[in-house]
């Protein structure tokens, strides 16, 4: 039940002031020229710098229950992409700049006993990908047209992404006590409390250490994507700040955040943080599915 309850409530916090609509996924057009790209006998190293995106690019966003569960759901769901945040690429200039826009659908119940689909929708300009240090996690995005030239959203920049690989040490601001980021999760009151509560942890912490210094382990991991409609091992940067764990694809030009896991270093967070597990359930985060790489 308890999960059931964090999950109704993300639900609701996910669409938060937005309008409705009906949505429906278009299918990805392949143009003539560029074909998709073939990962047939690639190593984990090489798919990964064979990522490319262009425009018509699109990601799959699961949200994770307490940080696991997106590739469990992305499997069972087969072409039900309900609760899936599908982004698309309209440009992507890499260590420059993206602009994207997104779709993500919930099933609500409306009147009379009736269920009825609800869209939000956004679009971002400008994300910054040259050397922004702060993040935009996907759980905050509101359902407005923004320019955020001051945020890298979930790609790393590549000053970051450069000390990340290299030295195994940077300085990455995941976004999430940014208050210009809330939008209408302000009004939400099991949000601020939570909120308020990560606020108290982290003032007593940011006494001791600097929160944004972010680890990476020192041997590369491989991870699973599904990309082009084909499961792919992908070379993976796994690192970790004090607020949590992200994994980062291995590509100079595309260090796409692959997953997120609020995880702060405090012992038992969970009780020491109010509604935490509303907070890890809106913060978690991973790609299933790449779409339309070239």
């Amino acid at each position: 039940m308890q999960s059931k309850f964090v999950w109704l409530t993300v639900l609701t916090l996910t669409l938060f002031g937005a309008g409705c609509a009906w949505f429906s996924r278009n299918p990805s057009i392949v143009p003539a020229g560029p074909r998709p790209a073939d990962f047939t006998g690639a190593s984990p190293a090489e798919a990964a710098k064979k990522v490319n995106f262009v425009p018509g690019s699109q990601i799959e966003i699961r949200q994770t229950y307490l940080g696991v569960g997106a590739k469990l759901d992305d499997k069972q769901a087969g072409d039900n992409k309900e609760g899936v945040r599908i982004v698309t690429l309209e440009r992507f200039a890499p260590m420059v700049y993206a602009n994207l826009s997104w779709k993500l659908s919930r099933r609500v119940e409306g009147s009379a006993s009736t269920t009825e689909m609800q869209t939000v929708k956004g679009k971002m300009t400008g994300i910054e990908l040259k050397q922004n240090h702060q993040l935009y996690l996907p759980g905050y995005w509101p359902s407005e047209a923004l320019n955020v030239s001051n945020l890298s959203a979930i790609w790393l920049s590549e000053d970051v992404y450069n000390a990340l690989s290299k030295n195994k040490l940077a300085g990455i601001n995941f976004g999430i006590l940014d208050t210009s980021l809330y939008g209408a999760l302000n009004t939400s009151k099991v949000f601020s409390e939570a909120i308020k509560s990560l606020q108290d942890q982290v003032g007593q912490a940011e006494l001791k250490e600097d929160l944004d210094v972010t680890r990476a382990e020192e041997t590369f991991s491989d991870w699973t994507l599904n990309i082009n409609g084909q499961d792919v091992k992908v070379q993976v940067i796994k690192a970790k700040s004090w607020f949590g764990e992200i994994v980062v694809l291995n590509n100079p030009q595309n260090p796409l955040i692959l997953k997120m896991t609020f995880d702060p270093a405090i012992p038992d967070a969970a009780s020491k943080i109010k509604n935490y597990d509303l907070l890890k359930t809106l913060l978690g985060y991973e790609v299933t599915r790449l779409d339309n790489v070239q």
